[in-house]
């Protein structure tokens, strides 16, 4: 076998020779010290499809007067909020509140972000927490609520004080349901019951039906014997409680009638076509809704609850009640079934859309043929939906009857399509800058190249009444990722 530490002996002894007869070369002269490319200031082309006004600023490079945060050099999040910005670093838990319009700062600190809720109609706060206890802001940076007692709770708009040691599986105990400010506004004792294992079978339609006359309500009962429960949402003077039964009770928290119940749903009240199927079902608040005017110019203002009754096997089933009087106002069954929560979860979808200038919710689902559908909430039609081959379309947010969705393309990179909110026609797909987070008031965060430029009306030419895209009982969700 031949050696190889001949080869290697040679190769060296080449190398040298090599090096020996090869003149030096001659000193290299350093390259000029290149100057950093600048950041853009001007915006160029036009802006994307929804987007309306003038840019009212940039927010990096030098000549940027920003607040130090939105340079944060891990990156920060946005998010709307009202019509204010919420930028939250990327490298610790410090926010900054910043008026789309002016730039003015509305709040900022150092805090946990815990997601988005409600209030009482139905506007976005952010429920934070820091070393002194949770809070919750509201979109001008005015702290709204704090707890009275430790342990107490934020639900939109109010609080709840639950029995000590309380978990899902013994809810029983003394309640508590306080404003906002703290006061008392209504106290009860939970005794868990049994539900009762009863059907009440009926035919099952196909498609969203309109509820009968008398909307498939509970009567309300009288006494001291009128089944209670957890609440799991609130709107203006009404808590709505989940009871031991799945069922859904409403009740008054308004002056003398605190307490009172106002309307109630039961599962198995037969009235949504599923029959003794519905024994099994529990029902998950998804939110009260505000609708759009319709063709007629009526309908604006007017609201909807939107409950999913789940369960393990069968297809979901969606239903809107009108919230005044829990009347049905039409159901329909989803692609598949969704999973069964626990129960007394409170309100919400994680991934849920809602555009409340068409009156469309884009809405998850966690099986069947379809991923997510769009359902009209005014007539309760499926408009749309996205099939399991969609995957490489996510939608992102809503704004004024278009959608602005993130899509993967074939070579792997990423862009953003604009979809019509009530047909999912693509409007625009090829865009000068990408639209990162919108408000309520029409002012946009639109990226292009290595620069974030605020875009919208100027301060004092907002629209009167921006329409909320955040209902009442809207789920929490963390704020988007931004660009770093």
């Amino acid at each position: 076998m031949r050696s190889a530490r001949v080869p290697q002996v040679v190769s060296c002894g080449l190398a040298v020779l090599v090096a020996a007869c090869t003149p030096a070369p001659e000193p290299v002269a350093p390259e000029p010290s290149r100057e950093p490319t600048p950041v853009p200031t001007d915006f160029t082309g036009d802006p994307p499809p929804g987007i309306d006004g003038d840019v009212l600023r940039f927010l990096h490079g030098d000549e940027a007067e920003v607040h130090a945060l939105i340079n944060d050099p891990a990156g920060v999040r946005i998010s709307p909020v009202g019509s204010a910005f919420l930028f939250s670093s990327g490298s610790e838990d410090r926010h900054l509140l910043h008026d789309a319009a002016t730039g003015t700062t509305l709040w900022e600190g150092e805090a946990r972000f815990l997601g988005f809720g409600a209030d009482g109609a139905g506007e976005r706060v952010l429920l934070m927490s820091d070393e002194d206890g949770r809070f919750a802001l509201d979109a001008a940076g005015k702290r709204v609520w704090e707890p009275e007692e430790e342990g107490d709770t934020y639900l939109d708009g109010i609080a709840v004080r639950y029995p000590q040691g309380w978990s899902a599986e013994e809810p029983g105990g003394d309640y508590a349901v306080l404003g906002a400010e703290g006061a008392v506004l209504w106290e009860y004792t939970l005794d868990p019951v049994e539900p009762e294992d009863e059907a009440s079978p009926s035919p099952s339609p196909d498609g969203p039906s309109d509820g009968p006359e008398d909307g498939g309500r509970e009567e309300p009962e009288e006494g001291p014997e009128a089944a209670l429960g957890v609440p799991v949402a609130a709107w203006e003077d009404l808590v709505l409680l989940e009871s031991a039964d799945a069922g859904l009770r409403a009740h008054s928290l308004a002056g003398d009638d605190a307490g009172e119940e106002l309307w109630a749903l039961g599962r198995d009240d037969g009235e949504l076509g599923r029959g003794s199927s519905m024994l099994l079902s529990a029902p998950r608040v998804l939110g009260v809704y505000t609708l759009p005017e319709d063709e007629d110019g009526a309908g604006a203002g007017e609201r909807v609850l939107l409950v999913r009754w789940t369960g393990p096997e069968d297809p979901s089933v969606l239903a809107a009640y009108d919230p005044a009087d829990g009347a049905l106002l039409w159901f329909l069954e989803e692609p598949g079934p969704n999973p069964v929560r626990a129960p007394f979860e409170t309100s919400g979808v994680p991934g849920s859309l809602y555009d409340g200038a068409t009156g469309t919710l884009l809405l998850p689902q966690a099986s069947g043929e379809a991923t997510l559908v769009a359902v009209g909430l005014a007539d309760g039609e499926v408009r749309w939906g996205l099939e399991e081959d969609d995957v490489s379309l996510a939608p992102a947010f809503a704004h004024d009857g278009l959608v602005y969705a993130d899509s993967r393309t074939n070579d792997g990179g990423d862009r953003q399509l604009v979809l019509e909110a009530e047909t999912m026609d693509v409007v625009a797909d090829e865009m000068t800058a990408y639209v990162e987070a919108v408000t309520d008031s029409g002012h946009a965060i639109l990226v292009q190249g290595r620069q974030r430029f605020v875009f919208g009306p100027p301060p004092g030419e907002e629209p009167e009444e921006a329409p909320s895209r955040s209902p009442s009982g809207a789920p929490s969700a963390n704020p988007s990722e931004g660009v770093a």
